[in-house]
């Protein structure tokens, strides 16, 4: 029985910039006091090669930026957490919500666990048998501290197949909402990723990541994957989702944004010298 109406976002391959900056515009749009309830679920594809760094991570210490620069691989700054992403054989999505009966405000793992559960009843909805990342998983898989890609770790309630990582995602809260935002790999290109990354990147790191094509024995369509991630999402939370189209005054900001931060040198130099 659906409970609740939800916005449903999909957008094609976009700059790397614009796709940062409007989750953020998202974030900053229902995080404000006076704002209605409301969630927006949102998936999304990258014009060029992108890799994306957690807000903390140093780009000087990470990336090899004359590879990035020569294979023409973008590199942005998310406003999230986590580890290094190369968005480049994967489709991203992001959900962003003041709901806080659907999410609640004081259980942040319990927010993981809810969004993977939908992306899990989606996921199994095309074939395959994904399984949670739990509590006890680090036993089973141990971290690599030194890595600086979100694949070569497994954290609490992240998506797994077959044994190996297949969804990673990273959160930002506000005082009233949040944002989760997370890649989903269709292929893996392990020597393409460690060359962005300094060739830090080992093969047995890397045998603890894995895609949807090598888990299915296929390349999924994008329209394929969206669609089933979105039965996942109104079966899981049992809400309707409906098209949503970015509005003219949030896309006026998410544009403004990108030039002005995540365009910008400057930002992420300021960054790298705090």
């Amino acid at each position: 029985m659906v409970c609740d109406s939800w916005n449903l976002v999909v957008d094609g391959p976009l700059p790397a910039g614009f796709n940062m900056a409007v989750d953020e515009v998202l974030l900053e749009h229902v995080s404000d006091s006076s704002h209605p309830m409301e969630t927006y679920v949102r998936f999304y594809q990258w014009e060029r090669p992108t890799l994306s760094l957690g807000f903390s991570q140093k780009a000087i210490k990470v990336v090899d930026l004359d590879y990035c620069k020569s294979q023409g691989i973008e590199v942005v700054r998310r406003i999230t957490g986590g580890k290094a992403v190369l968005h480049d054989q994967e489709i991203t999505y992001a959900v962003i919500s003041n709901d806080w009966n659907s999410f609640p405000s004081s259980d942040i793992g319990g927010t993981y666990r809810r969004i993977a559960m939908a992306l899990l009843v989606g996921l199994r909805e095309m074939g395959l048998e994904p399984t949670l990342a739990e509590e006890t998983s680090s036993r089973a898989a141990p971290h690599f501290p030194s890595s600086p890609s979100c694949f070569a770790t497994t954290n609490h309630y992240e998506i797994l197949c077959q044994g190996r990582k297949l969804v990673g995602s990273a959160q930002r809260r506000t005082r009233m909402a949040f944002l989760q935002h997370g890649s989903i790999l269709l292929g893996i290109d392990p020597d393409r990723w460690g060359k962005a990354l300094r060739n830090r990147l080992s093969a047995e790191i890397w045998s603890r990541a894995t895609s949807l094509s090598a888990c299915l024995g296929y390349l999924p369509e994008i329209n394929e994957v969206v669609q089933k991630l979105v039965s996942g999402f109104r079966k899981s939370f049992r809400v309707d989702l409906r098209k949503a189209d970015l509005d003219g005054p949030l896309r006026r900001r998410a544009l403004g944004l990108s030039n002005s931060k995540y365009n910008a040198l400057e930002w992420d130099r300021d960054l790298e010298m705090a």
